[in-house]
Parts: structure tokens; sequence; C-alpha cells
């Protein structure tokens, strides 16, 4: 318990005192009037009702205490109160209430029933009507009654009273005011029936208690549906940080470090509860977005290209993409679009500068590379978090909101141990396991070329010896006629006669990549018509998804090609290819050769490693001679249609 708090008790009870000394000049009178009334109220203590938005009860005994007010002394209307608040902390109670909370407790409803009394006597001198001027006494009543309770209620978790009164007790006061009606409606009955049948009240507070009960069981059974779906989407946003964290192996335990800091520095810094809700989202998912950077970015041991980069940057706009179409009643998309904005507006995407940047996005900015600085990367190690705190120092009012780099200055270490307090027994996600079962996937493995009847030859024996002598004097011969060939007619010809010979196939085509488009620039096989001279799109069949993503493929299904004419009759879905990505000196996807062969697993390794071999010649010829000049989408070149025979 702090000073105030004790402060604040010793003030209630000093004034609970001051003010029974104020009315014991007034002499008791109707005893049985009030042993009536101490019955009924001592009854209907076990009546509570839960109020919405708040976890506190009501008990239905405050029209009594009214009636007292009307009908009885002052000091016979304390009495009355100070039992109901006693009868109230023992009767259905979840946990005991404290001898201090007791105290407490008494001295508060003392103070409102004095003050309340005072405020209705005061009415009536005015010749105010008794309806209103006890309407008026059970508004200082409540008044008096929940303001100190929320006080030390704030203090004690440390939040803002004010909104800690609104939120948790404003709903009180309606019942207070339907209260005093009821109490002026039994006065007026007992006034002109006799006193006896104020009695009526008790049905008339059980029927409400009882309607109300039911009421509010429902409203509890839709409130623990709307927590259940809060809960299950909670947990689905945890699945989808551990989707990011499952491409990004850097993550682990980032996301959640990300989620401490902002959910303590939003509260200290005072945001309001959708801003809150946004922003814990936000920080599991604020880098959802790289589920659509290749892999290969997100983990690369060293500094970005150019063309990375810009790879890169596309993620904020892809995350708050995905996350637009999940329509969050809190604003989580401006947050994850904006979360790589600069102070300066120098960020991406969208430039914004100062307090344009929603704040939300300000403080997810700063804290998530605080944190990412202070983590491993695979491009360098941690920093220690002084160095860290140094960095976002220096940006401060650059790249930074300067208010939220000196708040987190403040409070950093003390952050920092509480977040590892939460998220140390945290496991992360494991996928450096093998799953036994399954033999092989539905479509069978990518098959490899082995000899009839021959055996998987093992390392260094003579047979794979023999094997890797032949791919280098193949490449060292194939090498010589490139060299010799005079420019790209020549690879051409070689292509489509000299190849064979080393690679068995039955048809050749060379593609180049222009911008986002595949242009066959020369196909030959051996069944006239089997592909058209058509443009592909990046990532469109088989030779598209090797432009696109660099990577060779031997064995593959030469019938998923664009250009590909069904029932031509050289090829099925049992034939084979095997195509090979040219790479320029900046090693992006210049263009592709792929063969064809109507034999399945036609193609083995050692046939991938002499084209690979031989991939930078080809690439020169060909950038060289048929790579003409580009204006947008199109391409002065020239294609090639050949024949074995022409040739």
């Amino acid at each position: 318990m702090t000073l105030r708090i004790k402060a604040l008790v010793g003030l209630a009870v000093v004034g609970g005192v001051v003010n029974l000394c104020s009315i014991l000049g007034h002499p008791a009178q109707q005893w049985l009037r009030f042993s009536v009334y101490l019955v009924a109220i001592l009854l209907s203590s076990g009546m509570k009702v839960g109020l919405p938005k708040s976890e506190g009860t009501m008990s239905l005994n405050f029209p009594f205490i009214l009636l007292g007010i009307l009908e009885l002394s002052p000091l016979q209307a304390v009495c009355l109160a100070v039992c109901s608040v006693i009868a109230q902390c023992r009767i259905r109670v979840m946990r005991p209430f404290t001898l201090i909370q007791i105290l407490f407790n008494v001295a508060i409803v003392t103070n409102a029933t004095v003050f309340a009394w005072h405020g209705y006597v005061g009415l009536l001198r005015l010749h105010c009507p008794v309806a209103p001027a006890l309407a008026i006494a059970a508004t200082i009543y409540f008044f008096s009654n929940t303001i100190p309770v929320a006080l030390v209620i704030s203090w004690d978790q440390k939040v803002d009273p004010l909104a800690l009164w609104r939120r948790d007790f404003l709903w009180f006061l309606p019942f207070y005011l339907v209260g005093a009606i009821l109490a002026a409606v039994a006065y007026l009955i007992g006034i002109t029936f006799g006193w006896i049948t104020s009695l009526l009240l008790i049905p008339m507070v059980y029927t409400i208690y009882r309607t109300y009960s039911s009421q509010m069981e429902f409203v509890r059974d839709r409130e623990q549906h709307a927590k259940d779906t809060e809960a299950l989407h909670l947990r689905t946003i945890e699945g989808l940080a551990m989707a990011i964290e499952a491409k990004d192996q850097n993550t682990h335990k980032h996301l959640l470090r990300v989620r401490v800091y902002v959910a303590e520095l939003g509260k200290l810094m005072g945001l309001e509860e959708p801003i809150m809700q946004a922003l814990l989202i936000a920080s599991y998912l604020h880098d959802i977005g790289k589920l659509a950077v290749p892999e290969f970015i997100i983990n690369k041991p060293g500094k970005l290209t150019q063309e990375e980069f810009e790879k890169m940057k596309i993620h904020p706009v892809v995350g708050a993409d995905i996350l637009e179409r999940v329509r969050f009643p809190y604003p989580v998309v401006p947050i994850v679009r904006s979360h790589h904005e600069s102070w300066d507006g120098s960020g991406y995407p969208d430039g914004l500068k100062g307090e344009a940047i929603p704040i939300g996005a300000r403080l997810l900015t700063a804290v998530d590379c605080f944190d990412a600085l202070a983590s491993e990367r695979p491009y360098r190690k941690a920093l220690p978090l002084p160095e860290a705190m140094e960095f976002l120092k220096a940006r401060a009012g650059i790249q930074f909101d300067p208010q939220i780099v000196e708040l987190l200055e403040r409070h950093y270490l003390a952050l920092e141990e509480r977040a590892r307090e939460q998220i140390g027994h945290i496991e992360p996600l494991k996928t450096n396991f093998t799953v036994v079962r399954g033999a092989a996937p539905g479509a069978g493995f990518e098959p490899e070329h082995h000899a009839e009847g021959s055996m998987q030859p093992q390392s260094g024996s003579p047979i794979l010896v023999a094997a890797a002598s032949s791919e280098v004097a193949a490449i060292a011969e194939l090498g010589r006629m490139l060299d010799r060939s005079g420019g790209a007619d020549g690879v051409i010809s070689m292509l489509s006669s000299r190849l064979r010979a080393f690679i068995p196939h039955g048809g050749v085509a060379v593609y180049l990549r222009i911008g986002d488009l595949l242009l066959p620039q020369f196909i030959d096989c051996d069944s006239e018509g089997a592909f058209l001279m058509q443009q592909m799109s990046l990532g469109e069949g088989l030779s598209g998804w090797v432009a696109e993503h660099g990577r060779a493929i031997v064995n593959g299904n030469p019938t998923v090609e664009p250009n590909y004419v069904p029932n031509s009759g050289l090829l099925t879905a049992e034939s084979s290819a095997l195509s090979v990505p040219f790479l320029d000196a900046n090693g992006s996807v210049f263009g592709v050769v792929t063969l064809y062969a109507a034999a399945r697993s036609a193609f083995s390794k050692g046939h991938l490693r002499i084209l690979e071999g031989l991939e930078a010649r080809f690439t020169r010829e060909f950038q060289r001679t048929l790579s003409g000049p580009v204006e947008g989408n199109d391409v002065k070149t020239e294609p090639r249609v050949a024949s074995l025979a022409a040739l």
C-alpha cells in the first residue's frame, strides 16, 4: 500500500468520524420501521448484480438506504448503510476483504450517506419536490461512494484515475437513479396506505433482480463468446507470426520482444486503447509482407544489392494489403504500411514525414530497429544494448521520432529485463527435423539418369572418376568449339549439331529474358511444330521458372511450356527437359537454354554440369550478338528457327 493510498484511507476514516459527529444531534425515531428495513437490507444483500463494462457488483438493497434517509434519522440511515456494506463484504464474495478494506468501505459509505442526507434535507428546505430531491441525493451518494474507491484502485494499478472511473464506475449511476425512483414510489405509497406497504419494495426489487440477472447472464454469454473470438483471433495472429518466423529464422523472439516493448512504451505514452490494440497486432505482423520476398534475400549473409533492396522494399505494402483483407477494428494497416517511414521523410514506401507518420508506426519503427540491432543477424553480430541505443540517438530527428527515442532511452534497461522475463521460456519454431514417413511425393522424385542395369556409383569409385573426367573433356572440347564459333550463329549451329554428341537430346531452345518476359530466340526440334515462337511471362512454364529463380531443372516436364503444341508427335508428359539459366556479369538471369528429349529421365547431373560449364561462354556470345536495343517490352531481336536438315 503506497503512502498516498494510506493517506486517502486515513482521510476517509477521519471524515467518517467527523460526519458522524455532525448528525448526533438528530434524535432516533421509528425503531420498528428501522428494524424492518434492517432485516430487508440484510436479506437483500446477497442479491448482487454484475454491471456492464465492470468487474464490480451492486447490491439491490440501496433503495432501503434511501428509504432510511426519507423516513428515519440520519444516524439510523448511516447504521443501515454501514450494516449493508458489512453484509456485502461478507456475503457471496469471491475473496474475503481485509480489515483495512472493510474499514475503508465503512468510512466511505458513512460519508456518502451523510452527504446525501444533507443534500436531500437542504433541497426540501428550498421547497424541492421529494422525487427530484431524492434523485439528487442518490447522485451525491454515487459520487461520494465511487470516487474514493476509483482513486485507490487507480493508484494501486498505476493508471489514470479519471479513465478508470469512467470505464468501471460511471455505469453505476443509472442504477442509483433507478433505486431513487423505487424508494420515492415506496415512500409515496406508504404516505397513502401506511408505511408497512413500503415493504412492497421487496418483491419489486426481487423482480428487477431476477429480470436483470437473466438478462446479464445472456450478456455474459455474449461477452464470453466475444472474448473467445478475440482469443481465437490472437492465436491466429500468433500463428501468422510463426509463419513469418518459419521464413525468416532470425525473427525468433524478436517479434515477442518487440511486442513487450511497444506494449509498455504505449502505456507510458498514454496511447488510446484502439491504437494500443493495433500496436500489439502490428508488433506480430509488421513483417508479414516478407512472405513475398525471396528467402535468399531475407537471410542473405551480407549487404543487399540495389535490385535485392528494391525487392525487399515491397514488404510493407504487401503486408498492408494482406492485413487490409482482414479488416481489423483497429488501425493496424497504417502502422504496418508505414513502419519503414523516416522522421525526415526519407523512408519508404510513401515518404511520409514527421507527425504525418502514424504514432503507432513511429513507435514500432524505433523499437523494431533497436531490438534488431541487439539481435543476431546473418550479416552481423548483435550489438550491446548501450551501442544499439547510441545508434538510435544518433538517428533521432532523421529516422526516428526524437521524443520516442528519448522515452526509450529512459526505460530500455527495465523493458529489456521485462522482455527477458516474459519470453525466456518460449521455444522457437522447429524446422530442422526429419519426417521419417513418406517414401516419395505424389508426382515422384526428380529422376536422375543412369545406364540401364547399372548401380549408383559410390564416391571415389572408378566409374565416378571416369564420369567426371568425361565431363571435363566434354566441357573443354565444346569450349574450343564455342571459341571458334564466330558469334551467336555459330553457337546455335553447335547447339543444334555438335552438342548432341555429348548430351543426347531431341530438341533445343534458347530464350532471352526481357523485363518480365521470356522470348524464344531459337528453337530446333526433331518434330516440326512442337514449339511455337511465342513469348511467355517470367515464371510461366518450365523455362520461365528457371528464368525467374535462376535455378536449373533436370528431367522436368517439357509439356508445361506455354509455347508447347500438344499432340505434335515428339513429346509427352513422360518426356524430359534439361533447362539451365544464363547469368550476366551482375548475376542476373539473362536467358535460358533448354534441351528436350522424348525419353523418360534422359538427362543426368553430368549433363547439367556440362551445360553449366559452358554457361559463361553462351552468355557472352548471346548477350553480345542477340540482345539488341530494348524499348519498353519491345525487343529488337530477330528470332531464329532451324531444323537439323537445314544445318
